[in-house]
């Protein structure tokens, strides 16, 4: 019923629309004439930028014609400020207000700026660096890239700007998307966005905290922002075809083979991209694995499913075959479509050594694990945003993601558990095949109504998100000879719905009250079956099955104010959450419910303002809740690791969170320099944490579980005192005197993590510290160079034992050379001596990476390139992580490609009109 109802009030809602689409919008236009204040003479040239004060994104800029004047179409009823610039003149500035359709703003006249005009010298220098309202922007031209750079080479030489296998940083925060001249690109995959886009049709980056759609709708600032990231493109190279095609066949069978094809005309971009190796090349991210784990849902001594499926180099040996298509077009004035299309297949092998110490009340037990995997997981993503402006006043934004995955994995694993004597407690040997599925669908829509009073509207979004997930296991106990298959069914339906009302106060103020309604139904059902020795029979186990249904439902009515003067922004609000959790355990035979009603206040505040033309501070604090997931609150017992059991509880209240963000940036234009620091403070009262238990002697539970001596079994617990901290500083200046750019950035932290071990409560306070120097090349097209050194470190204490207390620390020092010399003839080559010193003194090592390649260039232009290159020439690479929790320290060591000889084809596309 309510589903109908709501498809009603959506019908209505759009018949509404459609009356009101009969009127045409009207173009809002700024003019005005520029004289010089003396003669009259017009000052052909000048520079019009008007930034609007709440998303400087939004900004225009026009140049004086002949006559001096200037027009600025397409504009929005909002405050700008007006800032008008000529050679020899002084600046003008003021902030105005437009709510006219058409807006003259006459005669203005500039000042001759005196001290400049007794000399003018030109130099020619491209200004490197510019502050727009809260927009940092860089221009292209100021930085020297090879001729077939890409995108992300080109930012890696700005300052501030870092990039690393984990992704792209800012200032040191992490940017989430990019946009390709304002338009998404690829859904949120910088990485993937920035190797896609070549660095020679790049004009300026723009980097930018980008509002909410439903703050850039209202004209609310909700606070709710993404570090953005926005490529503009020459205006010469926004019609015509560009990209790269390669292919590469080395030693032992290993290849390569890809291309990146663009069709630019106008606002219409298709780009396609594809790629096939098996050199651990890979072009996804960790969108493309949303609930399906390298493992399927197993616990235990490992290093936690699929977060090590990230964009970049995953552990182990992979193949990869991938593709994508990205659109985006005006189909009309008034509408506006984005869409990609990703799909990617990798096979995976890896070996892992693991070694893990666990903390007791009186000492600590060891445990060691030797493990084999192949994972096949493929993978499709689709994402869609459809914008349509009725008229002037009513607008329908549309946006829609679908993602589904296919993964297959197969384990070997040997363990064993030793205590501080080295005496043997357990040991497995087993082997784990699982079989998973899972789809995500999610689909936001929102509607919004501007009224004739500049700043009072309405909105209506509507949101869903549908996600099942189906996992089946088959787990063999390898000693004892025993087989059993785990089959689990999840689904999470969550539907929701947030009315809002903005109405103006003062001249610069905003009211903003809203009302949000959230229900969320979680249900997974876990049947497992012991299989007879001739497979002939499955036994089903009650004891091992559940089927638990979770619905958590919210009520948030709020109300904020806002207030954005001259581009400073206070925006103050308080809601209060009203949530109710409802347990339903559905094999039990007493029916096991649990009913449980949360009321929160929530408050929020935000403050950014502007220390002056070139700097910037942020503030930003907010209380939110964390709700225990359906499997968390499981009672079932998960024995597929017999050493590492795990169970949930039902008894799990929500976590109510304080999370604290500030920031600081300057810059300094006349040195192409910029500073900035970033604070982040979180604390979690009831904090979802781990509760460990060490079964002390051989035995069997109610349920008829086997218990093991010395194995661990481990369940969600609420608990206060978490606590997260993080400080990081980024300096980053263009040396002109030696045409390098310096980037520097340091850190600190500190987490305090609670846990309980045995019903001993046991609390670990990590301190870590981090510093990175680079130094990359700004001289020419023909010399690219990056030259770093990075260390980090951290240091664990631990409440339960003082003597486990340890320290670890990472080294690298490293570079990446490319020469271009005459006659087409190209040098790479790129090296990183990395030391570790863990934990585990086992664990230590050091070694070196070292790349090189020699290319030649021929064809027309230099569009075509053979290289002979060679990964790992000295056959030293490896991979190892480290872990620390309040239970235990855990390092581990995976398998990695070495040495091997390649000889690759490339041909560069380019044809502009």
């Amino acid at each position: 019923m309510k589903k109908k109802l709501l498809f009603v009030v959506i019908l209505l809602s759009i018949n509404a629309i459609n009356l009101n689409a009969q009127s045409q919008a009207q173009t809002i236009s700024v003019s005005g004439l520029l004289q010089d204040n003396s003669d009259g003479l017009p000052l052909v040239g000048a520079s019009v930028l008007l930034v609007n004060v709440k998303d400087s994104a939004r900004s225009k800029y026009a140049v004086a014609d002949a006559e001096g004047r200037f027009q600025m179409n397409e504009l929005e009823q909002a405050f700008y400020k007006l800032r008008i610039s000529y050679v020899g003149y002084k600046t003008f500035a003021k902030i105005i207000r437009i709510s006219l359709p058409d807006t003259d703003l006459g005669l203005i006249k500039l000042e001759p700026d005196v001290t400049s005009l007794n000399e003018v010298v030109v130099k020619g220098k491209v200004v490197a660096v510019q502050q727009i309202g809260d927009t940092t922007q860089f221009n292209a031209l100021a930085y020297k890239t090879n001729p077939d750079a890409s995108a992300k080479d080109l930012v890696s030489k700005m300052p501030g700007i870092v990039i690393s296998s984990d992704g792209v940083t800012a200032n040191g925060e992490s940017v989430q998307q990019v946009l390709l001249d304002g338009k998404r690109f690829f859904g949120q995959d910088p990485l993937l966005s920035l190797n896609t886009i070549p660095a020679d049709i790049v004009d300026k980056i723009q980097v930018y905290d980008e509002e909410s759609d439903q703050a850039r709708l209202t004209g609310f600032d909700d606070g709710n922002t993404t570090k953005t990231m926005n490529v503009v493109t020459k205006e010469d190279k926004r019609n015509g075809q560009f990209g790269k095609l390669y292919a590469g066949y080395g030693e032992n069978g290993l290849y390569k083979a890809g291309a990146t094809l663009n069709f630019f005309d106008g606002d219409q971009r298709i780009t396609f991209l594809g790629m096939s190796n098996n050199i651990n090349q890979q072009n996804f991210g960790s969108e493309d694995l949303i609930g399906v784990s390298a493992g399927g849902n197993r616990g235990g001594a490992r290093r936690g499913g699929d977060q090590t499926f990230i964009t970049g180099t995953q552990d182990g040996i992979t193949s990869t075959h991938s593709s994508g298509l990205n659109f985006s077009d005006e189909l009309s004035t008034r509408t506006t479509f984005e869409g990609s299309y990703f799909f990617n297949n990798s096979i995976n092998n890896n070996d892992a050594l693991l070694s893990r110490e666990t903390f007791l009340t009186n000492g600590s037990q060891f445990y060691s694990e030797e493990q084999q995997t192949t994972t096949n997981n493929t993978s499709h993503r689709l994402n869609l945003r459809l914008n349509h402006d009725f008229n002037e006043n009513n607008s329908l934004l549309l946006r829609s993601a679908i993602s589904y995955q296919d993964n297959e994995s197969n384990e070997t694993t040997f363990g064993k558990t030793l205590t501080d004597e080295e005496e043997l407690l357990n040991e497995t040997s087993n082997s784990y095949n699982s079989f998973n599925n899972s789809l995500n669908f999610t689909n936001n829509l929102i509607f919004q109504h501007k009224f004739e009073k500049v700043g009072r509207t309405v909105s209506l979004d509507l949101n869903t998100k549908y996600q099942p997930t189906t996992r089946e296991s088959l787990y063999e106990d390898l000693v004892l000879d025993s087989l059993i298959d785990y089959n689990t069914e999840e689904y999470e339906l969550s539907t929701g719905a947030t009315v809002t009302y903005t109405e103006p106060v003062g001249l610069t103020g905003q009211l903003a009250a809203s009302y949000a309604f959230n229900n969320s139904v979680r249900n997974i059902d876990t049947e497992t079956f012991f299989v007879e020795e001739d497979a002939s029979a499955k036994v089903f186990s009650s004891e091992l099955s559940n089927t638990m249904e979770s619905v958590y439902q919210t009520h948030l009515p709020g109300i904020s104010y806002s207030n954005n003067k001259y581009g400073n922004i206070f925006d103050i609000g308080l809601s209060y959450q009203y949530a109710a959790l409802k347990n339903s355990n559905l094999l039990s035979l007493t029916n096991e419910r649990s009913n449980q009603a949360f009321g929160n206040f929530l408050p929020s505040l935000l403050t950014r303002f502007q220390l002056g033309e070139d700097g910037n501070f942020f503030l930003r604090y907010a209380a939110t809740t964390t709700v225990p997931s359906a499997s968390q609150l499981q009672t079932v017992i998960d024995n597929s690791n017999p050493l590492f059991l795990s169970a949930g509880n039902p008894n799990l209240d929500l976590s109510y969170n304080h999370n604290l963000d500030f920031r600081l940036q300057k810059n300094y234009f006349d040195i192409n320099a910029t500073l900035s620091n970033r604070t982040s403070i979180k604390t979690s009262n009831n904090y979802i944490g781990n509760s460990t238990a060490i079964i002390a002697e051989d035995s069997v539970s109610a349920g008829g579980v086997v218990l093991t001596k010395g194995a661990q079994i481990t369940s969600p617990t609420n608990f206060d005192g978490y606590w997260s901290v993080r400080n990081n500083t980024t300096y980053g200046v263009l040396i002109s005197p030696i045409k390098n750019n310096l980037n520097l950035s340091a850190g600190l932290g500190y987490v305090n993590l609670p846990g309980l071990t045995n019903g001993v409560s046991n609390t670990a306070e990590t301190y870590s510290a981090d510093l990175k120097v680079g130094l990359v090349s700004n001289i020419s097209e023909n010399i690219d160079y990056n030259v770093y050194y990075q260390v980090a470190g951290s240091r664990v204490l631990n409440s339960l034992q003082s003597k486990t207390n340890n320290q670890y620390y990472t080294q690298t020092v490293g570079s990446t050379v490319n020469l271009i010399f005459p006659k087409g003839f190209v040098f790479r080559n790129e090296a990183s001596y990395q030391k570790y010193t863990g934990i585990n003194n086992s664990f230590d090592t050091n070694y070196t990476l070292w790349n090189m390649g020699l290319a030649k260039k021929f064809l027309k232009d230099d569009r075509g390139e053979l290289e002979l290159s060679v990964f790992d020439l000295l056959g030293q690479n490896q991979s190892f992580n480290q872990e620390v929790t309040s239970q235990y320290l855990e390092e581990s060591q995976t398998q990695v490609l070495q040495r091997y000889f390649m000889l690759t084809f490339t041909y560069q596309l380019r044809n502009f009109r």
